[in-house]
């Protein structure tokens, strides 16, 4: 709903509200590729069944229910804030365009901080602990008959070595020694490996052939996200997104709420402050380490 002079103060709140979220749907977030959105309804949320699935088998007698393994893995909800003040004299001097600047960038931000909650959960995933206890990226998970797996690696980023990542993700087994089927479909990396990360995934030819004779089998295997909250420059990551349950699991308590303080608040009334701010109850944790690859090189 367009704002007019004669709007203001008076339906100040409401217009910036539409002005606030019409920007927070135009705006899109890297984390919805690789993040699973769980709704919460208590403080903290707990995660036992993360893990397998009992295999399909065939019916004969009768069926044969059996338990998953258990984890004890939760993930605590925070609350997050963003607020701006805005001077009366502003308002009273008509300088909309330049107040709805200022809420469509709280918007912005209320999306950009998800993402950073999210590929934050990659860069230290070789450091911190995920549903089975070990490091998220690690070399030694175990599932029950899986057997031992790794998920890690610590080669730079090379044709070679994007290729012995897809192939161990496309051989892990679940707790009862099957394959999961996991088939990889992104490549994530730091703004400092995306030309290396395009020459891999776009090019013609196969990237070591100076001959330019040997397709580049890589062309089109991966989509590439490049990310600017990976800051270290050398690690990098395949990702499989399209399965139920993703690497993240982005844990929703209460969704984004904008609320404003105008003239009849203390604010106003004392500081000539018109305050606008933004409220939500989220956090981010790991879900399937078997859905991530990572390669620490620095």
């Amino acid at each position: 709903m367009p704002l007019t002079k004669s709007d203001m103060p008076n339906l100040l709140e409401d217009g910036l509200k539409t002005v606030f979220f019409e920007a927070m749907d135009a705006t899109v977030g890297d984390y919805e590729r690789i993040a699973t959105i769980v709704p919460s309804e208590s403080d903290e949320e707990s995660y036992p069944w993360l893990g397998a699935v009992p295999n399909m088998r065939e019916f004969k007698d009768e069926r044969m229910p059996l338990g998953l393994l258990e984890h004890n893995y939760s993930i605590k909800n925070k609350t997050w804030e963003s607020s701006i003040a805005i001077e009366r004299e502003a308002i009273e001097d008509d300088k909309l365009g330049q107040i709805k600047l200022r809420v469509q960038s709280l918007a912005r931000e209320a999306r950009r901080h998800i993402d950073e909650l999210a590929f934050t959960l990659l860069k230290n995933g070789f450091s911190a602990t995920c549903y089975d206890g070990q490091y998220f990226f690690d070399t030694d998970h175990v599932d029950g008959d899986s057997g031992t797996q790794s998920n890690k690696g610590t080669s730079a980023l090379d044709a070679s070595s994007l290729q012995a990542a897809i192939t161990a993700m496309m051989k892990y087994k679940d707790d009862r020694g099957k394959f999961l089927g996991v088939v990889p479909d992104l490549l994530v990396v730091p703004p400092d490996l995306q030309w290396t990360a395009m020459e891999l995934l776009e090019s013609t030819y196969w990237p070591t052939d100076d001959t330019k004779q040997a397709n580049n089998v890589l062309k089109g295997k991966l989509d590439l996200l490049v990310s600017p909250y990976l800051t270290d420059t050398n690690d990098w990551f395949v990702l499989s997104t399209k399965g139920m349950v993703k690497p993240v699991i982005l844990q929703s308590r209460m969704p984004v709420e904008f609320a404003a303080l105008e003239a009849d608040s203390e604010s106003g009334f004392m500081r000539d402050q018109y305050i606008y701010g933004v409220r939500a109850r989220y956090n981010a944790g790991y879900g399937l380490w078997q859905m991530a690859y990572g390669s620490q090189v620095s």
